[in-house]
């Protein structure tokens, strides 16, 4: 691909539009349809699951006295902000030690999924004031996801993500990672 500048466009912009010009396809919208099924479906089971241990992080962050939630304000699909909720940090102790370990901190971001700002796998989130362009900005950021955001959307594919999820290919970055 070219980098040099023709009428105006530069390699970015083309790459965005031959990205949106193929997420259009009929095919690809209809895998889309049934990406974001499996995120709802997915996102509302593992609610559901996790659902004790959501009432007894509420409650250890409720009694540390210092309130149980924190918002931040990253970039979403198409450059849009949208606020990522996560648990505070967690107390010590060998409890709060093995819930953070355990990832418990992000358990909120699955409602986010749920309200469709987030999917499980996608590319990365951006923080605002930060460069969002090229491909990434078309599709809805991921909890997890491949290293080079572009070329994920570029190449996106259902089993690529089924791959992603199931934990075949290794997994470049978290959304936690980005939040901090």
């Amino acid at each position: 691909m070219s980098t040099r500048m023709d009428n105006g466009l530069d390699r970015s912009t083309d790459d965005v539009q031959r990205a949106a010009a193929r997420l259009a396809r009929p095919r690809a919208r209809l895998a889309l349809g049934c990406k974001r099924l499996a995120d709802v479906a997915l996102a509302l089971a593992m609610l559901l699951a996790v659902l004790p241990v959501l009432v007894l992080v509420v409650a250890l962050l409720g009694l540390a006295g210092n309130g149980v939630l924190e918002r931040r304000t990253r970039l979403g699909r198409h450059g849009r902000p949208m606020v990522l909720t996560r648990f505070r940090e967690l107390p010590g102790g060998p409890l709060g030690r093995w819930l953070e370990r355990a990832g418990a901190r992000e358990l909120p971001l699955l409602v986010t999924v749920l309200l469709g700002r987030l999917s499980f796998v996608g590319p990365r989130v951006a923080a605002p004031g930060t460069a969002h362009t090229g491909p990434r900005q078309l599709m809805t950021p991921g909890l997890i996801g491949p290293g080079d955001d572009d070329a994920y959307v570029q190449r996106w594919t259902l089993l690529g993500d089924v791959r992603l999820l199931a934990g075949r290919r290794t997994l470049h970055h978290s959304v936690s990672n980005s939040s901090s």
